[in-house]
């Protein structure tokens, strides 16, 4: 792909949250899985793990699952705080349920030298404390998971089809793990829905200059 091919990508990719009835033909999803397979990892462990669900019965019951937590916080009292934002959450919290295809995607845990290191002195060292936090303030394994996902966008957005990279649905994590038949030593970490676009949303950018600082 030239690189104005790839920039087009890139910059045509938008969250959609509605789609066309039609089924993704598998061969589809295996391709884009594939690709995402190819992002940048730690140690080049690769501990991603991808459950692609089309059975519309599952997909509602991971919704359900979703919804029944939201309404559960929502009815908290704290929420009386920010009734609005509360709200608009619970409403919107399950809306994957009409996406033709929703993937689980799982990581492993993910140990380098240094964590190794770092854990071993950790009950003994204050320094190797406050290192060892560094690296779980970002851990390696959520990097390579966030590679792959946005890796798997950019190939399903070149495929025609429509995605959304889902965070909110992990207040349902045990039940979804349930329902997704977790792989072994892995924990689900987002979800993405995708199928063929019904909508067209056009969101701008924040220009570079207000993002980007060069150190000279």
């Amino acid at each position: 792909m030239e690189g104005d091919a790839l920039a087009a990508v890139i910059k045509a990719r938008r969250s959609i949250r509605k789609w066309q009835d039609r089924p993704v033909p598998e061969e589809v999803l295996k391709q884009a899985v594939e690709l995402a397979t190819w992002a940048p990892n730690g140690g080049n462990y690769q501990g991603w793990r991808f459950v692609a669900v089309t059975n519309r019965t599952v997909i509602v019951r991971m919704a359900d699952a979703v919804q029944a937590v939201a309404d559960t916080i929502s009815a908290w009292p704290e929420g009386a705080s920010w009734p609005e934002e509360v709200e608009k959450a619970r409403k919107h919290s399950s809306y994957f349920r009409n996406a033709p295809v929703c993937i689980g995607v799982f990581v492993s845990r993910y140990l380098s030298a240094a964590d190794k290191l770092l854990l071993a002195r950790e009950q003994i060292d204050e320094e190797a404390r406050r290192i060892l936090s560094y690296r779980r303030s970002a851990p390696t394994a959520i990097q390579s998971a966030a590679a792959a996902v946005t890796t798997l966008l950019l190939a399903f957005q070149a495929a025609g089809l429509g995605a959304v990279w889902l965070g909110a649905p992990l207040i349902a994590k045990r039940e979804l793990e349930t329902l997704l038949n977790a792989p072994a030593e892995a924990s689900l970490v987002c979800l993405v829905a995708a199928g063929y676009p019904a909508e067209s949303p056009r969101r701008d950018r924040r220009p570079v200059e207000e993002v980007l600082e060069f150190i000279r």
